[in-house]
């Protein structure tokens, strides 16, 4: 879990490197948003899959969501 851990660091540190608006905060965002649906130790271990296979984790939403905010359903790698 270590280098899962660190990897998601790492992605944070350049989210807030590169500032609000930029690639980098966006998906560091998705990670978050990924420890709050999966956990620590599954994101961790998704975040190393995704370093594995040149993967990233992305929010998958359902199509039938009614309102102006939708809500993730799952994390998955693309």
């Amino acid at each position: 879990m270590g280098k899962g851990k660190d990897l998601f660091g790492h992605y944070n540190d350049l989210g807030k490197e590169k500032g609000p608006g930029s690639e980098e905060c966006t998906y560091a965002g998705v990670l978050f948003q990924a420890l709050l649906i999966l956990g620590e130790r599954k994101t961790f271990e998704l975040l190393e899959e995704a370093d594995l296979t040149g993967k990233k984790l992305a929010l998958e939403y359902a199509d039938d969501q009614k309102g102006d905010t939708p809500t993730p359903k799952s994390v998955v790698l693309v």
